[in-house]
């Protein structure tokens, strides 16, 4: 499970949470629930990087297809589940760029979650993490760090409310 997470954390890569710090502002719980899809990943371009230019060019061009590699559905009773179709891209260059499919396949987990302030907790088979998170209207973001420190650091995952 702990894959699991990581994949949940990941998706969640994949909400903006606003917090206003000087007068400690928490979010509400409800503020969370329902069907998030990512549907940007940003990132300071770096012309040498090439994998988050990749991953940048992947998600934007499904999300304008309207397929979301990661989806997150957070519910009242404080069960999540998550949609990751990440392991079942294909990417196929060919002489008019890059021709990326929409997955088929795709793995769905569920797990428990909570909110306290800017801090979601995804608890599942015996493994429990917690990640900061933006959430700002039908916006949620969680930094790329929280997802891979040694390759999406200075990165954000984008996920829009569906």
């Amino acid at each position: 499970m702990k894959k699991g997470i990581t994949v949940i954390i990941v998706l969640l890569f994949l909400a903006g949470c606003s917090t206003d710090s000087e007068n400690n502002e928490m979010l509400e719980t409800s503020a969370l629930v329902g069907t998030w899809n990512m549907t940007d990943v940003r990132f300071e371009e770096d012309p040498n990087d090439t994998s988050l230019n990749l991953a940048d060019e992947i998600v934007d061009q499904l999300a304008d297809e309207n397929c979301f590699l990661v989806s997150f559905t957070f519910n009242a009773d404080g069960t999540v589940s998550s949609e990751d179709k990440v392991n079942f891209i294909q990417v196929n260059a060919g002489p008019m760029g890059l021709d990326i499919p929409c997955p088929e396949d795709s793995v769905v987990e569920t797990a428990q979650w909570s909110l306290e302030g800017n801090q979601l907790t995804i608890t599942g088979d015996n493994q429990e993490e917690t990640i900061t998170i933006q959430l700002e209207g039908n916006t949620f973001v969680i930094a790329g760090a929280d997802i891979n420190a040694e390759n999406y650091t200075g990165a954000e995952a984008v996920f829009t409310r569906q």
